[in-house]
């Protein structure tokens, strides 16, 4: 809406009344003053916007001066004045610009009311200059009063701030005059009046007089008369007022008493008696006239009467006047327009619907245009235009009268000579070819075509204009043809456009397509190769074969073969890929409409985004050219365009893959003997025969940015996904969602959360003042279109506007009006546009962006000035914000079989296919019967399995693993298939070690290739093959653990790797991501067994000739390790190596010489004692680096009260708090790690240990030890028992949970000891505040109460306590309230202050001060609100967020993935719900807030989620002999069973002296860490 500006040129200037106060003083007008001052206004507007051809004959109105030529300013649009369904069609439009000068009334300064009578005090003097007068011609005359002055009816005092007179015993002479001197009573004295006189009782003082000193004599007393008296002292009489002037003159004087009186103002007057001003009743209420219609005239003093204004009459009492009517009595407007009243005097002419112009002059559409220039009576045309109207009317009479804007080209009677008229009109399809042969879509003036060399008629045909001949006429000529069209007449202006007259018809140029109702769509296209290629994409669809029958009607779009050339290089092609099929699908759907058969006239209603028209009249479908326009088929029409039309749900078309190469080891099935294998990496080998081949593995991935199986673009553009205000959900597995960040919101993060922010970070505060913030991220903040408040307009909601009054007569009736700075504006009312004085119905929904809608909404207008956004059908949301709807995420999964796929192809479209298995059209899906069907599918080991209908399952043998496709065997059925590992498999036979690949788990087999067998040294083969050190040689080659090449690009190149010859280890080095094993590359990685890894390197590894085979003990290695010595002292001194040994394994975890120094001077000792180093210990367990998982905990030497955890954090490995700096160091029996830092022993937990005895029988060869047990003694002559411990688990008090974490509060004083903390292992760690406390630690105290504790009442009333525990409970008082308990009302009223957030007090010596209220601070005079949040973080836990509420105060709230009170906040730990959703027989470790991991608990194996059992018997034959079978019966118990042939309890076994002595190793030294793996390694 513009506003409409007044410059004020004023006769005087004009006064800016502010809000004050002043004292009123009678005083007569100057009667030669002036007291009128009206100003000077130029009222500026602009007419109607409409055509600028129409425009060229529209006048200002009456009154108004035109200061545009021509037609005005083009800086509008109009909407079209025809009828088109359900939306108006917007145009670019014209407007001029018209002043006016205007006399407004108004009062010079000092003056009020329409009869400007002069201010109190006078015009000179308003108010005695002690305040402000409301004068102006709407003012009322009274006066706002300075601070200290007010007016009484009596006396008026003096008030000034806390100053006041101070007689004691007398009375103050006060008011606006007085001085505040004291006249004291009788037996007085002083200033004050406090200083009592000699006894006056020997003067005997009559009534009413007193003794006093004498006036004459200040040493001598005499009688005076009393305040409010008069006479000598002896004689004294009461003042009587009234008898002189003390009142107004238009008031009277009532005697009250001895001095007092009251002024009481006559009737017709008003004020306090002492001045009385004339009422004017037309000030008040206007008189009780209509202000519409009506005068208020002044009659005198309470008097007035109505009469009606100019052009209205007869007065009614209480209705007003009625408005003569001059629509009736002189209606000046054209036939075809309304009449209508819009303010007294002033008429509107408004042409009807489906006529344009200014009211007097009214044009109807392009055809009755023709036939009023055929018909009109000597007119230049009368019957001159005969034959072009009847083609038009028998072609196109509906269009050319209801749709446009459109051009046409009218030939005249005799430019049709050598034209068969009556031919064309016997042929409809003829006549209206080549009547758009004469027509253009769009509006083209002369001007216009003055200015292009080329425009396009509806056929799609070019022409061109001719400007060059003698004449200088302007001439069109269709391209191919020879005629030229002169024009006649230009610019005939029509409602629906503009009609040119020329002197020849366009020449008849045949089309490129013939039209044919006998041919399909598709055999059109089949007939004119310039198209094949559209026409073989739609053969790649199904929808060639609808195109083909005989249903539709469909409207297709066809592309020229050079547009679809033109692509984006490679689209095409992708397309065309069965990848891109589905995106094909979509692309050629998106070229048609179907059962619609639109013509191109039609084309001109469809209200659509995507339809353009060039300034050349061509028409652009989604900004691509139209080429040939309305070829006619069987069962359709076609349109030709220059280009492609892409759905924007398939940009970009490339998937944008972002796919990842890798090599690996794939199995082949033997039973294809001609398939051949390619090792690109193994030079020995190009081309061969195996199970396994090397090949390239091609994983699809999308580039970032794009999401789902066709890699389509996140929300907001792949450039900058979700806005670049949040993460896209991308990938392949992702679903395109956008994650907004904080502060953001929207399907691609659009709109800021906060809707009353906006701008690109949403941190710009909304200037939307009284209306409903555009809080998109790209706005300006102005209020949406529609939601300012009632009473404000304008852009930001922010001009207040007012009914206007009846001095302001320019206005339109659908205007109010707005003071701002002493100008006037008029605006129009919210649902019409204009500059106030010309007001039209605005359509929201006709604008460029309709009604703010999204771009895939529709825009309805509900009522005047509101609509609403829909979005349109395949999307959903609010209309301004809408989403594509996916039927495949959708309940019914777009309608596909269970047993189907859905596929998205666009919004709200999908396609089903049937799953493999199954069969049919994906709505209906059958299962394919059997494995039958299956054959080759499964791998060579593997079965197929039926499972149920349709379902099958390839199934690995027993003791495979895999998917059935792939199955796998332990390694040593791997190596056996890898033909690279013939030589290897060779040294396994020799050294017989077969079983041992097979049954030892976690192991890491390094295979020497063929090619690194052949380039061994021949001495060196000879030597190690021999029998006695090829064992050694192989175990060289196998690690223990099992290592993937991810596990070795996560190592550090100081990391060992322990080989199974004792002793011996492997370095790993890394250069630019290339991994090499002692040099040796690895060729061929990650080939999968049951029990471990297998890798192909490129040498052959040699340990050095002569070492031993011996794996050093755990002393021996520490002497090995000079920067761990005095850990080795350490365990030397509490003699802790015997025990650490006896294990079967163990783990030792050893602080460095410079960590425990640090260690013993912070701590200022001298020692570590031997809990501390049984601390660093963990027996029965090998824990390598790669098997320390993070959140996994283990029992120390210490016990199962002391456990230590492991971490990972930045890539860095800790245990407990110290990190570990050196890995993997192994003895003959365990592992050492070096740390960082000395572990403190952590007292967490208190376990319970019970010792109980079992009997079990003696009887047979077993014996019996459960789970979690330790066997004290086995047998005892006849009977059997075993003595064991059982451990409760429990926590220390003031811990809780599993990990038995520390209880809220202090360490040591768990809920602050104002509570009880609900702890143990299956704690919660809640604190049960004791009465009177609260806070999540206990930490604080309820409302109200103070104290240690808390059992102290606040008292305030009206303030703000000094509340907790550290609270006194003194009060702070708000606004108004003092004393101890801010219960008491000051006795000053606060307005009489310039400050508002304090209160004044007295003080005992009667003073005053200011003090700020609760929640303020400043000095009293000047106070500011308190930011609670300001320093320390309000108080609040580090953990929270300190949010400001009102002054002085703030709410705690703790961040997300913390909870509490706020002021004190604690990590949610996910492990106390659902034990964090880790398994029963896992671990469940928090590791940060809100996150925890799982570990499956020693004994059991997998990823924590999921944990399976491990064997008993699998590890160490369960702990049985080696004679023994060990039998798993339950999941924490086994049997131990002596061999056929021996005797025992299980756990020791004998034989016969050959069994014996056949077993009993000749170097029991050199025992190798495999089973049965023996050899005594290269000799010296």
């Amino acid at each position: 809406t513009s506003s409409l500006n007044f410059s004020p040129t004023s006769l005087c200037p004009l006064v800016l009344v502010l809000p004050g106060s002043a004292f009123l003083k009678s005083c007569s007008p100057d009667p030669g003053a002036k007291k009128r001052c009206d100003e000077k206004l130029l009222v500026t507007m602009k007419t109607e916007c409409q055509s600028c051809f129409l425009n060229l004959e529209m006048d200002c109105p009456a009154g108004y001066m035109k200061i545009t030529n021509g037609s005005g300013i083009r800086d509008c649009r109009y909407y079209l004045a025809i009828e088109i369904k359900t939306y108006t069609l917007s145009l670019p439009g014209c407007r001029h610009i018209c002043t006016k000068e205007f006399q407004q009334p108004e009062c010079c300064q000092g003056y009020w009311g329409p009869d400007c009578m002069a201010c109190p005090g006078g015009a000179t003097s308003p108010c005695n200059n002690r305040g402000r007068c409301s004068q102006g011609i709407n003012g009322d005359g009274t006066c706002a009063c300075q601070n200290s002055f007010q007016t009484h009816g009596d006396l008026l005092k003096l008030i000034h701030f806390c100053t006041v007179c101070s007689c004691i015993h007398g009375t103050c002479n006060s008011g606006i005059t007085g001085d505040g001197r004291c006249t004291c009573f009788s037996g007085y004295k002083g200033i004050n009046c406090d200083e009592p006189l000699p006894s006056c009782e020997a003067l005997q003082c009559p009534e009413n007089s007193r003794c006093s000193t004498s006036p004459d004599d200040e040493t001598n007393l005499a009688c005076a008369c009393l305040p409010n008296y008069q006479g000598d002292g002896k004689t004294c009489e009461p003042i009587n007022p009234c008898s002189k002037a003390v009142c107004d003159p238009s008031a009277y004087c009532i005697y009250l008493g001895p001095n007092r009186h009251k002024c009481t103002c006559q009737e017709g007057y008003r004020g306090d008696g002492q001045v009385c001003l004339p009422i004017d009743p037309c000030q008040g209420r206007y008189g009780n006239c209509p202000a519409q219609s009506t005068i208020c005239k002044y009659d005198g003093p309470g008097k007035s009467h109505c009469e009606c204004k100019e052009h209205y009459r007869n007065f009614v009492p209480g209705k007003g006047c009625h408005m003569t009517d001059i629509c009736v009595t002189n209606n000046t407007c054209h036939k075809n327009a309304k009449c209508t009243m819009v303010a007294p005097g002033q008429i509107t002419c408004t042409c009807q619907k489906g006529y344009v112009g200014n009211g007097f002059i009214c044009y109807g559409n392009i055809m009755e245009r023709i036939r009023d220039l055929n018909t009109e009576l000597e007119g230049q045309w009368q019957g001159k235009l005969t034959s072009a109207l009847s083609l038009m009317e028998y072609a196109y009479e509906w269009a050319l009268s209801s749709l446009g804007p459109l051009t046409v080209l009218l030939p005249t009677n005799k430019g049709f000579r050598g034209i068969n008229i009556k031919d064309l009109l016997s042929n409809k399809e003829k006549a209206q070819y080549f009547a758009k042969l004469h027509i253009i879509a769009g509006q083209l003036g002369t001007n216009d075509l003055n200015n292009t060399n080329t425009i396009y008629t509806l056929t799609g045909k070019s022409g061109e204009i001719l400007k060059g001949d003698k004449d200088n006429q302007l001439k069109i000529r269709l391209q191919g043809g020879k005629k030229k069209g002169k024009i006649l007449q230009g610019d005939v202006i029509a409602s629906n456009g503009i009609l040119h007259i020329i002197d020849k018809a366009m020449e008849n140029v045949e089309p490129t397509f013939e039209n044919t109702k006998e041919e399909t769509i598709m055999s059109v296209l089949r007939d004119n190769g310039k198209y094949s290629r559209f026409r073989s994409l739609l053969e790649k669809t199904t929808l060639a074969f609808a195109l083909e029958q005989n249903g539709g009607p469909y409207t297709v779009f066809v592309p020229s073969n050079n547009a679809l050339d033109n692509m984006q290089d490679g689209a095409l092609d992708y397309l065309l890929s069965a990848e891109g099929s589905r995106k094909l699908l979509e692309l050629i759907r998106y070229h048609i409409i179907s059962y619609t058969q639109v013509s191109e006239i039609d084309l001109l209603s469809y209200p659509t985004n995507t339809l353009h028209i060039s300034r050349k009249g061509q028409i652009l479908v989604n900004g691509e050219e139209m080429e040939e326009t309305d070829i006619i088929a069987k069962n359709g029409r076609i349109y030709t365009l220059a280009g492609v039309l892409t759905p924007p749900s398939i940009v970009p078309i490339l998937p944008h893959r972002c796919d990842e190469e890798r090599s690996e080891i794939k199995m082949v099935r033997k039973s294809l003997s001609k398939g051949r294998c390619v090792y690109e990496t193994l030079s020995n080998l190009a081309t061969g025969c195996a199970r396994y081949c090397n090949v390239t593995i091609k994983e699809p991935k999308c580039c970032k940015g794009f999401y789902g199986s066709d890699c389509s673009q996140c929300p907001g553009g792949f450039s900058k996904p979700c806005s670049g205000n949040g993460q896209c959900m991308d990938g392949m597995k992702g679903n395109g969602t956008c994650i907004c960040a904080d502060g953001f919101q929207g399907s691609h993060c659009q709109f800021c959360s906060d809707s009353d922010k906006y701008g690109p970070r949403c941190d710009k505060k909304c200037p939307c003042m009284y209306g409903k913030c555009n809080n998109r991220i790209d706005s300006e903040g102005g209020c949406l279109p529609g939601s300012c408040r009632s009473g404000y307009i304008g852009k930001f909601c922010d001009k207040h506007v007012i009914p206007c009054q009846p001095f302001v007569q320019f206005c339109h009736a659908q205007a109010t009006c707005q003071l701002s700075d002493g100008i006037r504006r008029c605006v129009c009312n919210p649902g019409y546009e204009g500059d106030g004085t010309t007001c039209s119905e605005v359509d929201p929904c006709a604008t460029l962006i309709p009604g703010g809608c999204d771009i895939n909404a529709e825009c309805i207008k509900t009522s005047l000035g509101t609509h609403t956004c829909i979005c349109q059908p395949g999307w959903s949301g609010d209309g301004r914000d809408c989403s594509a709807i996916n039927n495949c995420l959708l309940p019914n999964r777009g309608g596909c079989h269970d047993n189907a796929t859905c596929m998205y192809v666009g919004p709200g479209q999908n396609d089903c296919e049937c799953k493999e298995g199954f069969r049919g059209n994906g709505i209906e899906c059958e299962p394919i019967n059997s494995c039958l069907n299956q054959n080759g599918k499964c791998h060579h080991l593997a079965t197929c399995q039926f499972v149920s209908s349709g379902v099958w399952s390839c199934v690995c043998p027993k003791g495979y693993e895999g998917d059935g496709t792939m199955c796998y065997g332990n390694a040593a059925d791997e190596l056996s298939a890898l033909s690279e590992a013939a030589g290897f498999n060779q040294w396994i036979d020799e050294a017989a070690i077969n079983s041992v690949l097979s049954t030892t788990p976690d192991l890491t087999v390094l295979v020497p290739s063929l090619q690194a067998f052949e380039n061994m040294d021949q001495d060196e083969k000879a030597f190690w093959m021999s029998k006695n050190n090829i064992v050694a040689l192989l175990k060289y080659h196998i690690l223990v653990g099992a290592y993937t090449l991810a596990d070795f690009q996560n190592l550090s190149s100081s990391d060992a790797l322990p080989t199974s010859l004792h002793g011996k280890f492997l370095h790993l080095s890394k250069e630019n991501e290339n991994i090499t094993v002692e040099g040796a590359k690895i060729v061929v990685g990650d080939i999968a067994a049951t029990n471990g890894v297998i890798h192909v390197i490129d040498k052959v590894l040699m340990p050095l000739i002569g070492v031993s085979g011996m794996m050093p003990k755990l002393l021996a290695r520490l002497e090995q390790m000079p920067d761990y010595s005095i850990f080795r002292g350490y365990v030397i001194q509490y003699s802790l190596a015997n025990d650490i040994e006896a294990a079967n394994s163990y783990t030792v975890f050893a602080p460095s010489n410079d960590a425990i120094e640090s260690y013993l001077q912070n701590k200022r000792t001298v020692t570590l004692d031997e809990d501390q180093i049984r601390y660093h210990i963990v027996l029965e367990e090998k824990l390598l680096k790669s098997d320390m998982h993070n959140g996994m905990h283990r029992e120390t030497m210490l016990g199962f009260s002391y456990q230590v955890g492991f971490f990972l954090q930045n890539d860095q490995l800790y245990i407990n708090d110290a990190p570990i700096n050196y890995t993997n160091i192994a003895t003959d029996k365990g592992i050492i790690h070096g740390l960082g830092k000395v572990l403190e022993i952590q007292k967490n937990r208190c376990d319970i240990n019970d010792t109980v005895i079992k009997n079990v029988s003696c009887r047979g060869k077993t014996d019996y030890s459960p789970l979690h047990s330790s066997p004290l003694s086995t047998q005892n002559f006849t009977f059997c028992y075993v003595v064991f411990l059982l451990q409760t688990r429990g926590c220390c008090a003031g811990f809780f949970g599993p990990q038995c974490q520390p209880c809220p509060g202090k360490a040591g004083n768990a809920c602050f000891g104002n509570g009880v903390c609900m702890d143990g292992v299956n704690g919660t760690g809640e604190c049960k505040c004791d009465e009177g406390f609260n806070g999540t630690a206990c930490e604080t105290c309820n409302e109200g109460k103070y104290g240690h504790n808390c059992d102290q009442e606040c008292p305030c009333v009206h303030g703000k306590c000094n509340s907790g525990t550290e609270g006194d409970g003194t009060c702070e008082c708000d606004v108004g309230w003092r004393g101890v308990r801010c219960n008491s009302v000051l006795i000053f009223d606060v307005a009489f202050f310039s400050f508002h957030y304090s209160s004044c007090f007295l003080q005992s010596n009667s003073s005053a001060y200011c003090k700020c209220a609760a929640g303020f601070k400043g000095n009293g005079t000047y106070c500011t609100a308190i930011d609670a949040c300001e320093i320390g973080n309000g108080g609040c836990s580090v953990k929270a967020e300190c949010r400001r509420t009102t002054p002085g105060n703030r709410v705690c709230v703790c961040k997300t993935g913390y909870t509490g009170d706020g002021i004190v906040c604690l990590e949610i730990n996910p492990c106390l719900k659902n034990h964090g959703g880790c398994d029963r027989n896992a671990e469940c470790t928090q590791t940060g807030p809100n996150q925890a991991v799982c570990n499956c608990l020693k004994g059991y194996s997998g990823d924590g989620k999921t944990c399976t059992y491990i064997s008993l018997c699998s590890v160490n034959n369960g702990g049985c002999s080696e004679f023994a079978i060990c039998n798993d019966t339950e999941l924490t118990e086994r049997t131990c069973t002596c061999k056929p042939d021996y005797i025992g309890n299980g756990f020791k076994c004998q034989g016969n002296i050959y069994q014996v002595n056949h077993n009993i190793p000749l170097l029991p030294q050199n025992r190798f860490q495999i089973p049965h793996m023996l050899g005594q390694g290269p000799p010296s």
